[in-house]
């Protein structure tokens, strides 16, 4: 796709926020826009994880795949549809981007657009959700402790925000900022939105 900068719109959260639906649901209504996948899922089922890479190494193998993920979906199109950033690691690993050797802002500047969506609040339908997904083992406390931790690392953001609710709740309202945005900052990609 040339040097044009993608619009790169993140949908982060904690554990059973509902991240891969709402992004599956965006990719629906954006046929033209680029999915690109939740890193640390694939390297789970791939059997790996923190118990065989450690925390710092898993987080380390997280972040260049999410970085090769967003790289390769650059090369597809413009609009491109994160499950997940690749901030997402200092939730779980705070030291991530002085390892590296990267700046939080300059990781941050990466994404046009942030939709954080809230942990589902009830802990028994948490439970429910979380029986559902293999690579999944945050009890609810974690997960609403992770939540607050991605609040404070997105935050800053200048088009960050936080969406409670429900699932249907969440899509809505992330189809409409998406929407929104785009007019606003890349109406040449309005175009890949289905009608």
């Amino acid at each position: 796709m040339g040097g044009e900068t993608p619009f790169r719109v993140v949908i982060t959260g904690g554990p059973c926020a509902g991240k891969t639906e709402v992004w599956r649901f965006l990719g629906e209504a954006f046929p033209g826009g680029v999915p690109v996948p939740e890193a640390a899922t694939q390297l789970i089922l791939d059997g790996k994880s923190e118990d065989s890479l450690g925390m710092e190494g898993f987080q380390r193998a997280v972040y260049a795949r999410q970085s090769a993920l967003e790289e390769r979906g650059r090369d597809k199109g413009l609009l491109l549809l994160c499950d997940r950033g690749l901030p997402d690691g200092l939730a779980y690993f705070p030291g991530l981007f002085d390892c590296l050797g990267v700046s939080r802002q300059e990781v941050l500047s990466r994404y046009a657009m942030v939709i954080q969506l809230g942990v589902i609040r009830d802990p028994q339908a948490y439970g429910r959700h979380f029986s559902n997904n293999p690579a999944r083992h945050e009890g609810h406390a974690r997960a609403l402790a992770l939540e607050r931790e991605l609040q404070k690392i997105y935050e800053g953001h200048p088009t960050y925000v936080f969406l409670p609710g429900s699932l249907e709740e969440k899509k809505r309202e992330s189809l409409r900022l998406v929407r929104e945005r785009l007019a606003a900052l890349r109406p040449d990609l309005c175009a890949v939105a289905a009608d």
